[in-house]
């Protein structure tokens, strides 16, 4: 049965640190008032002064001593003394260290006031209350200072003390008791605080993990669907006779295997807070389409060019580039056309492309199929909307994100 109500390892170290400190300084004032007048005590005060300083620290290092119990026991394993592990089990539990400890420093604290009646004792059993409140749960906690604060009541009436120190003793265990619940509350709101930013911080890298994962993933795609592309032209035009132009796909593909290596140094940039020239990238990759093709491709940029945050440029490119590996592989040689328009809340970017010439060997197959779904999904990640769809004799891809 766990009897503490929040564990040591849980509490944050300045706030652990501070409350012992307290009760340190506490415990240094209570033995020296005690001791300054010790011939009241004797020698069997001594000892119960003795008990008490060593319940009281022992309620300080509870979870270092469970922690050294716990090393034992594991240490003995299974062909250790049955007596011996039946003895240190107990104490490996949670809570039964600060139990005994708060006992013995309440049970000692009662005695010595017997023995100093109007003495600091007082001081012993305000700090067992104290200690119950802050270590064990309410229940415990409660019988263990009731029971203290009655026996304070009947040693205080056996040694004829006057009401005013009986019942405002009895009364300072309670206080002392709710200002351990008081401590232990606030540890425990400390601990959970502590524990939600730990999930945060780990919330956050799991996100950024996943965003580094999901570039990398759209990188590859581009460029492994466009080195298809590359390849089985090349294959289509072997099989015709017509090497010099297979050559040159070939070398193509080689340069797209380059770039995508710059496209994922791009995307780390982008993810690192970088912003992204989208204007000129969406030129770049027309350029190309250009080249590659010999088909008309033209980049249009309207309203007033603004700076996007990288997340919302980097899902603009990637639908730029996502739509043209599209038309490569479903329309190659269509005109195509890449609209960028800046308005005063958003961004949109619209691709269209028109009917494709006859074509010797489509390439409608290279690819996942899964570029139009990875494209909505970024964009509503980012707030805003996608649509794909025909238009006339082609295909056009639209997406619109707030800035």
């Amino acid at each position: 049965m766990t009897l503490v109500g929040v564990t040591d390892d849980r509490i944050p170290g300045w706030v652990g640190w501070r409350r012992d400190l307290r009760s340190l300084i506490f415990l240094v004032a209570v033995v020296v008032s005690m001791v300054s007048i010790r011939p009241s005590l004797g020698a069997l005060g001594l000892v119960l002064l003795g008990v008490a300083v060593a319940g009281w620290l022992s309620t300080l290092a509870a979870p270092t001593l469970r922690g050294m119990v716990r090393r034992e026991l594991a240490a003995d394993g299974p062909a250790g003394s049955p007596g011996r592990r039946a003895a240190l089990a107990p104490l490996a539990a949670e809570g039964r260290i600060e139990l005994l400890a708060v006992l013995a420093l309440g049970l000692a604290g009662l005695w010595l006031s017997a023995l100093q009646p109007a003495g600091p004792a007082i001081g012993l059993g305000a700090a067992a209350c104290l200690m119950a409140g802050a270590r064990l749960r309410s229940p415990v906690s409660s019988v263990v200072a009731g029971g203290l604060a009655l026996g304070w009541i009947a040693v205080h009436l056996y040694t004829h003390q006057g009401p005013g120190w009986i019942f405002g003793g009895a009364g300072l265990f309670l206080v002392t008791l709710m200002a351990g619940l008081i401590r232990r509350q606030n540890a425990s709101l400390a601990a959970e605080t502590q524990l939600t930013r730990e999930e945060q911080a780990r919330s956050a890298t799991l996100a950024e993990r996943a965003r580094i994962a999901r570039e990398i993933h759209d990188v590859l795609a581009h460029s492994l669907a466009a080195l298809t592309v590359q390849l089985e032209t090349a294959d289509a035009l072997l099989e015709g006779g017509r090497a010099e132009q297979a050559r040159q796909s070939v070398v193509r593909a080689g340069h797209l295997a380059r770039e995508g290596l710059a496209e994922t140094r791009r995307a780390i940039s982008a993810l690192r807070g970088e912003t992204l020239p989208l204007p000129e990238l969406l030129a770049g990759l027309a350029g190309e389409y250009r080249v590659d093709l010999g088909a008309p491709a033209t980049v249009h940029v309207d309203g007033e060019p603004v700076q996007v945050n990288p997340d919302t440029g980097l899902a603009v490119y990637r639908t730029a580039q996502e739509a043209m590996t599209n038309v490569r592989k479903h329309a190659p040689g269509a005109p195509v056309e890449l609209t960028l328009r800046y308005g005063p809340d958003s961004v949109e970017l619209a691709v269209a492309n028109g009917a494709a010439p006859p074509s010797d060997r489509p390439l409608a197959d290279s690819g996942g199929g899964y570029g139009l779904t990875g494209l909505r999904e970024r964009a509503e990640l980012a707030g805003g909307g996608f649509t794909a769809g025909p238009d006339g004799d082609g295909w056009r891809v639209d997406v619109r994100i707030p800035l």
